[in-house]
């Protein structure tokens, strides 16, 4: 069986964009877009009731359930190799070894939405179980990231 080929196509009626409410035009330069449901004034939530990063994780999580949120690919081999490269010592070009190190990794692995948020809950009940409270302050090192 061939695979299914995705074109292209509109879904909706335009404006897709409108000039900026109260903005006035500078030479050389165009008035700013804006979506029309923000032409009065930018949106400072992204709906309605989601106003912290646990908001977020909470409402993807209702609104999305079971689609892909969160990627992650294993490491199944790190290569070696070992390239010359010229490099200039003591003034003079010369020639020396230097580690090249690339990653093998497996195909992705993804989280729905709802496992991401069930993860979120784990995380948070391991740190209150730690003791940590409202207002307690935690840095997270990921030297990777």
């Amino acid at each position: 069986m061939l695979p299914k080929i995705l074109y292209p196509t509109k879904s909706a009626q335009g404006p897709f964009s409108v000039e900026a409410a109260g903005v006035e035009k500078k030479d050389g330069e165009g008035i700013p877009r804006r979506h029309p449901a923000c032409a009065q004034e930018l949106a400072s939530i992204p709906a309605e009731g989601v106003r912290t990063v646990y908001d977020v994780i909470t409402y993807s999580s209702k609104k999305f359930g079971d689609r892909r949120c969160m990627g992650t690919r294993k490491l199944i081999k790190m290569h070696e190799e070992t390239k010359m490269v010229k490099k200039f010592v003591d003034g003079k070009e010369t020639e020396v070894p230097k580690k090249w190190f690339y990653f093998e990794k497996s195909g992705y692995s993804y989280m729905s939405f709802k496992e991401y948020e069930t993860l979120v809950h784990q995380l948070g009940s391991g740190l209150r179980a730690l003791g940590l409270e409202k207002g307690d302050k935690v840095q997270i090192f990921a030297a990777t990231r």
